[in-house]
């Protein structure tokens, strides 16, 4: 594909990409949207990678939200690997919208293995009760309660919900993004939502 320069600083200010990363993905590519197909699954092997890496995740902070109103609250813990990355400005722009999407969401667990075993047997119960189901093969049955159980919990899970400014992506693809472009693992360790009344 036929780049320019600013072709190149475009799409770095889209995905975030290094200029070398945009510059081969422009080369590479046949249109802008397979060169940002390319740089995303450039960006999720780099993230992949850094998950897998098993570095200790002890840095990070201790971020809050109040809503504007005082009637909501969030105290929000996020960890990575360095203090360098903990003092980023990217790090603290991520831990103000996972606060923000904490306030406004309502959810109840960090990721679905949070999740406790007696309400994943009751949602389990409830998909399993649907008559849809038994038009299900019995060989395909178990992936196709798998899939209902996720959808029916992923309002309560955070890192399964789309989130609040682009609902296209999830919060964990969210933060995946940040994982790739700091280069160290970013982990939600745990959160606590007020709100007035409850």
């Amino acid at each position: 594909m036929e780049y320019s320069a600013g072709d190149v600083k475009k799409l770095r200010e889209e995905t975030g990409a290094t200029f070398a990363d945009c510059k081969n993905a422009l080369t590479d590519a046949k249109s802008w949207g397979e060169a940002v197909k390319i740089l995303e699954a450039k960006r999720d092997k780099k993230a992949d990678k850094m998950i897998t890496a098993n570095r200790e995740t002890r840095e990070g902070g201790v971020f809050s939200y109040v809503h504007h109103n005082h009637s909501v609250g969030v105290l929000l813990e996020l960890n990575c690997s360095t203090d360098f990355v903990a003092r980023s400005e990217r790090f603290h722009h991520l831990a103000s919208e996972l606060a923000l999407q904490i306030a406004g969401m309502a959810p109840k667990y960090v990721s679905y293995e949070d999740v406790p075993a007696e309400v994943i047997e009751a949602e389990t119960k409830k998909v399993l009760e649907d008559p849809s189901m038994a038009r299900v093969a019995e060989d395909k049955r178990a992936v196709a309660v798998e899939g209902k159980l996720k959808k029916a919990l992923e309002s309560d899970v955070l890192m399964m919900q789309h989130w609040v400014k682009d609902d296209a992506i999830t919060v964990s693809d969210l933060v995946r993004k940040v994982i790739a472009e700091t280069g160290e693992n970013i982990v939600v360790r745990r959160f606590s939502r007020f709100k007035l009344g409850e």
